[in-house]
């Protein structure tokens, strides 16, 4: 019997553009979705923006619940919310980015040929609005545009396609088609066995790829946490060298459904990872509860001791920062005041705690610095104004690629015989057993095609 496709057909379309120099451009592409796709509703942001209400939660809650995102970039940064250091153009893009993951997503860029009358054209709206500003202020926004869709190339780098058009004709074409194409893999995939998978394997299985260690004694701490009933906070540190599968562990623990239940659970990074403030404001916009005054320590304890009173909270960064003192900066200016606030708050009637994870892409030293606790982190006295440093991620033996692969008939409805099995595992680990490598042999084999 046909099942319902995993990625809905879309109908929802959040259109993200500066407004005023992109507007004939993005009006143009909302009027031919709608004349040509029934049901179709293209969301621009003057449209269902609410008064009195603040535009980055309504904005992000808006990409949280359509179906595509289409990020039409011209040449304006464009207008960068109160204690934000990214305009909410790029905010909305890093919004999408983030609830569709890697892998194929319903993310459309839309940027004109270099040189074409759409070029032309939007550089002379951006303009007409630069000469209007300061020069100081003009040329920040520049340089922050470039900056913005240097990322957005990097970010498509990864197998992903921007679509480029010349005139305006062109453009609306090029955005219907997007629309058309995705629907029709839809459908396509709809009419496949009612449990067939898409063939990439999922980041957050791959994530718990021979990390049975870390596994355990994230367990472990976790059960230490709970006897200790007046400890409201507590802080781990994912780490291993550089390009170690830090992202895709990452993925795994945002997926635990049965370590975290009814957590509201968080996951991104900082503008600067490296910055309290910038972290303060990143904690705060991820509880949809923007700061109106500065970015304190206090206040974001506020606001946890808020949500703590109903449900835990898990807040994962993804990036440590680039310093050479990151670690340092974020356990002595955020992380310990932080626990040091929610402890001075009356705590009666608390039904949750606070989980913080931080990714660093290096090994912890050895021994680690001051206020990170890297040995029997589920002991008794533990201090849990320190940050535990879970076992370092290293690389992957074929030991534990046949270890995943045997319990995959349970979780994916895949089932491997014993020497498929040791066939799979002897390539994706041969010749090294770097996560990143064996990450990508094992797509590549496409046996994750045939999940049930």
């Amino acid at each position: 019997m046909p099942h319902e496709a995993d990625i809905p057909e879309i109908r929802q379309i959040f259109l993200s553009a500066t407004a005023q120099d992109c507007r004939v451009y993005r009006e143009a592409v909302r009027d031919f979705i709608h004349d040509n796709i029934e049901q179709a509703k293209v969301f621009l942001q003057e449209n269902w923006a609410e008064g009195g209400n603040f535009v980055e939660p309504v904005c992000k809650a808006k990409v949280e619940t359509c179906d595509a995102y289409m990020g039409l970039f011209g040449y304006r940064y464009g207008w960068t919310p109160p204690l934000q250091r990214r305009s909410i153009t790029e905010l909305e893009f890093r919004w999408a980015v983030d609830r569709w993951g890697v892998g194929e997503a319903p993310i459309f860029v839309l940027r004109p040929i270099p040189g074409s009358e759409a070029d032309l054209h939007l550089r002379e709206q951006a303009a007409v609005f630069h000469d209007k500003q300061p020069p100081a202020d003009a040329e920040a926004d520049r340089a922050a545009q470039i900056a913005f869709l240097a990322s957005v190339d990097q970010w498509a780098a990864n197998g992903r396609i921007q679509v480029f058009y010349t005139d305006p004709l062109q453009l609306r074409g090029k955005a219907l088609c997007c629309i058309k194409n995705w629907d029709q893999a839809v459908l396509k995939q709809a009419s496949r066995s009612r449990f067939e998978a898409p063939g990439t394997i999922p980041a957050s299985e791959l994530g718990r790829i021979g990390r049975d260690a870390q596994v355990d004694a994230l367990a472990q701490a976790l059960d230490a946490l709970h006897d200790r009933r007046s400890e409201r906070a507590a802080a781990f540190l994912i780490h291993g060298p550089e390009n170690h599968g830090q992202l895709e562990f990452v993925e795994f623990l945002r997926n635990q459904d049965d370590e975290w239940e009814d957590a509201d659970i968080r996951c991104g990074q900082a503008d600067e990872p490296d910055s309290a403030e910038s972290l303060i404001c990143w904690a705060c916009s991820q509880l949809g509860e923007p700061l109106l005054g500065e970015p304190t320590i206090d206040a974001l304890a506020g606001l946890l001791a808020t949500r703590l009173a109903g449900r835990s909270v898990v807040l994962i960064l993804r990036t440590a920062g680039r310093e050479a003192n990151r670690l340092a900066l974020f356990q002595q200016r955020f992380w310990q005041p932080l626990r040091d606030a929610l402890a001075s708050r009356p705590s009666t009637g608390w039904k949750g705690r606070l989980y913080c994870f931080i990714a660093d892409h290096a090994p912890l030293a050895d021994p680690p610095p001051a206020g990170f606790c890297a040995d029997d982190i589920a002991r008794d006295d533990v201090d849990y104004r320190q940050i535990l440093a879970l076992p370092p991620l290293g690389p992957i033996a074929a030991r534990e690629v046949r270890g995943w692969l045997k319990t995959l008939r349970k979780s994916a409805g895949i089932t491997l015989d014993e020497a498929t099995r040791d066939a799979i595992a002897t390539y994706a680990t041969t010749p090294d057993g770097n996560p990143p490598n064996v990450y990508n042999r094992l797509n590549l084999h496409g046996f994750w095609s045939r999940a049930r």
